[in-house]
C-alpha cells in the first residue's frame, strides 16, 4: 500500500459531475433559447444570441465610452455579461471559460469523444504552440478596433458560437458560412487537440487572460505532497505543465479543475486563496455560478438585463412615437421605420404601424396565413427583402 494520502474520489467524482451539469445546463438554455428567437417572431419571445454573449460588450465598448450609444445588435445585457466575466476573472481566473461557456462546453465533448479513440492525442510541436496561442491576442485587437472604427457588430458573421444558434436557419450559409466554417474547424480540431478554439483563436479567452494574473483565487502544488505522478499533465485540457508548478499563473487556465479532480494525492493540488486557505472544486464551481448568477439577477430587476424580445409596437412607443396610418394618410415621421428588422413578420408590422396587414398581402403577394412569420424566412419565397418593405412602409405613411 503507498504511503502517499489518497484523495476523496467521491468528492472528485461529484465536483466533476456538478460542474458538467452546470456546463450542460447552459449550453441546453441558450441553444434552446436562440432557436425560439430565430425561428418565432412572436414578441415576448426570448433575446437572441447577441444578447446572451459577453463578446458584444467588448465590440460596442468603444461606442459606450465615447456616448454614441450601443451599436446595432448589442443590449445591454452584453455589457452586463461582460462585467459579470471580468468580476469572475478576479474572483477566480478564467472561470466563465471553464465553467460555465457554452462554445467551451461544445469543445469539452467532442474532446472527450476523441479521447475515447484516440490511445494518445499527438501535440502541437511546441515552437509553433507558443506563437499560434497569441492568434487569439491579435484576433481580440482586431476586432476590438474594427467595430470601434464601424460602429458596427462586426465579428458577428465569423462568430463560430453564433453560427451555431444559426444552424438550423436558412440564414446560416448565407449569412454565417464563415462562422460556420471556424465551428466546424474548431470541433473537428477538438477531436484531436482539446479546446482548439479556446487554445488558438478565441477572442474572449484573450480578453479574460489579461485579468487573470489578478485573480484572488489560484491553483497551487504543495511539492510534498506531489508524487509526480503527472495525471494534472494528462488531465489538462489546455495543455498546461502543472505538475513542475508551485502555483499555476498561465493565462491560459481556464479554471476548469480537471487537474485538482484528476490528482490520486490529498493536498497536492488545492484551489487556494492569498491566506493559503484551502477550497473545493465543488465548492469553487459554486462560487463562480453564485457570482456570476447574482450579477445577472441584480441587473435584471435593475432592468439592464432583458430576457425576451419587446413587440414592434412597444418599440415604437417606447421610442415616444404613436401609430402612424390613417385612411387619409399622416406624417412618417410618427414611425421609425429603422425598428423593422427581418425577424419581425408583416402582421407585427400592420399591428405597429397601423397599415391595414391586407396591404402588405396586396403589395407582396403574402397570404393571410403566412402574414406572421418572419420576413427572412418567406423573403424567398414571395421575392421581397425586409429593406424593401421598410421603404415601402414608409411610402404608405407618407402618402
Amino acid at each position: 500500500m503507498s504511503s502517499y494520502e489518497r484523495t476523496d474520489k467521491t468528492a472528485q467524482k461529484r465536483a466533476r459531475i456538478l460542474r458538467w451539469g452546470i456546463l450542460g445546463a447552459v449550453l441546453a438554455f441558450i441553444t434552446a433559447a436562440t432557436y425560439v428567437h430565430v425561428h418565432f417572431s412572436n414578441a415576448g419571445r426570448p433575446v437572441g444570441v447577441d444578447a446572451l454573449c459577453p463578446f458584444g460588450g467588448i465590440e460596442t465598448l468603444f461606442t459606450l465610452i465615447s456616448g454614441a450609444g450601443f451599436i446595432e445588435k448589442v443590449a445591454a445585457s452584453a455589457v452586463v455579461l461582460l462585467i459579470g466575466t471580468i468580476v469572475l476573472a478576479l474572483v477566480y481566473r478564467r472561470s466563465f471559460c471553464g465553467q460555465i461557456c457554452p462554445l467551451g462546453t461544445l469543445q469539452g465533448l467532442f474532446g472527450s469523444l476523441g479521447g475515447r479513440f484516440m490511445r494518445k492525442r499527438p501535440t502541437v510541436p511546441r515552437g509553433i504552440d507558443r506563437f499560434a496561442r497569441f492568434l487569439k491576442y491579435g484576433i481580440l485587437a482586431f476586432f476590438a478596433v474594427w467595430s470601434w472604427q464601424a460602429a458596427e457588430l462586426v465579428m458577428r458573421p465569423y462568430d463560430p458560437w453564433v453560427a451555431f444558434t444559426h444552424i438550423t436557419s436558412s440564414e446560416l450559409l448565407a449569412e454565417f458560412a464563415v462562422g460556420a466554417g471556424i465551428l466546424a474547424l474548431s470541433l473537428a480540431g477538438s477531436l484531436i487537440y482539446e479546446r482548439f478554439f479556446c487554445k488558438y483563436l478565441c477572442p474572449m479567452g484573450a480578453f479574460l487572460g489579461l485579468f487573470s494574473k489578478l485573480s484572488w483565487f489560484s491553483i497551487k502544488r504543495d511539492a510534498d505532497a506531489c508524487i509526480d505522478c503527472g495525471a494534472c499533465d494528462k488531465a489538462c485540457p489546455m495543455n498546461i505543465k502543472v505538475s513542475t508548478a508551485e502555483k499555476i499563473t498561465a493565462s491560459e487556465c481556464i479554471s476548469c479543475n480537471e487537474c485538482v479532480n484528476s490528482c490520486p494525492a490529498a493536498g497536492a493540488l488545492e484551489v487556494s486563496a492569498p491566506s493559503g486557505k484551502a477550497f473545493s472544486a465543488a465548492k469553487m464551481t459554486g462560487v463562480v455560478v453564485a457570482v456570476l448568477a447574482v450579477i445577472v439577477a441584480v441587473s435584471t430587476v435593475a432592468g439592464a438585463f432583458t430576457w425576451t424580445m419587446p413587440s414592434l409596437k412597444d418599440a415604437v412607443e417606447g421610442a415616444g412615437h404613436s401609430e402612424g396610418y390613417t385612411e387619409t394618410g399622416s406624417s412618417s415621421s410618427s414611425f421609425d421605420t429603422t425598428l423593422i428588422k427581418g425577424y419581425m413578420s408583416m402582421a407585427e408590422i400592420a399591428d405597429a404601424s397601423g397599415i391595414p396587414a391586407e396591404r402588405f398581402t396586396e403589395k407582396y403577394g403574402v397570404p393571410a396565413a403566412d402574414l406572421g412569420k418572419p420576413m427572412k424566412e418567406i423573403k424567398d419565397q414571395y421575392g421581397f427583402l425586409p429593406d424593401d418593405v421598410k421603404v415601402w412602409v414608409e411610402q404608405e405613411l407618407a402618402k
